[in-house]
């Protein structure tokens, strides 16, 4: 049975407060300044110049990364299998050939089976009152997101 008091007019909007805080201050995931080692790999049998430059190219491309890709596709979607046209590398500033398809195809690749990982991302709690805007597909993107949190089962990696 629910009663009146004269209280109600004090705990109702704090709680209304109190809820708006724990909804709005939620995780937000960034790909990690630095590169993780799996993003870069090279044989031992190259010289020191060609793993040089390689390091730069997987550099430049874990930019890319970070300034186009991780905003249109967030942390725990995942990647179309087609590299975007946003994922790029200026040629001019490193070699001729390191703009090719087939280098940036192998750097998408290797971002694909970097982006799961948990050491790519930098996870911190900020405020985003983003879902004011659409509560109703906010409230479900988070529905869905908890439920796969907390009940999906993942298959051996």
């Amino acid at each position: 049975m629910f009663f009146r008091h004269n209280t109600d007019k004090l705990i109702y909007p704090l709680l209304v407060v109190v809820l708006l805080m724990v909804v709005s201050y939620r995780p937000t995931y960034h790909l990690r300044r630095e590169m993780p080692d799996s993003f870069f790999t090279s044989s031992a049998s190259d010289s020191t110049q060609k793993r040089a430059l390689d390091k730069k190219v997987a550099s430049a491309y874990w930019e890319s990364a970070q300034r186009n890709i991780q905003y249109r596709y967030p942390h725990g979607h995942p990647l179309p299998p087609e590299a975007p046209a946003e994922f790029n590398i200026d040629a001019r500033t490193l070699a001729a050939n390191v703009s090719d398809p087939a280098t940036r195809a192998l750097y998408w690749h290797k971002l694909q089976q970097v982006w799961p990982l948990p050491e790519a991302w930098n996870k911190q709690y900020e405020w985003d009152w983003s879902w004011v805007s659409d509560p109703l597909a906010s409230s479900s993107q988070w529905m869905k997101d908890t439920w796969q949190r907390w009940f999906a089962m993942h298959g051996p990696r």
